[in-house]
């Protein structure tokens, strides 16, 4: 069944999780978002070595150092 501007109800159900989804993300501590970033990092990595390219990744660091990098960054 299409709503009125011609979505369907599937299709509005899989908009409104992916906003949900991007809340959620938008809300995260920056360490964490840090983090996510490395490990996107790391699977692209692996799949760019398989075609034979040599990524690299940023370093993961421990937690304290990404909250002090961040601490850095949000004063400036």
């Amino acid at each position: 069944m299409e709503t009125v501007d011609g979505m369907t109800a599937e299709m509005a159900n899989v908009l409104a999780g992916k906003e949900r989804r991007r809340q959620t993300l938008a809300r995260l501590p920056y360490p964490e978002k840090v983090q996510a970033v490395i490990q996107l990092q790391e699977m692209a990595a692996a799949v760019l070595r398989s075609r034979g390219k040599h990524p690299r990744p940023w370093m993961a660091a421990s937690r304290a150092e990404v909250c002090a990098l961040g601490s850095r960054i949000a004063v400036r």
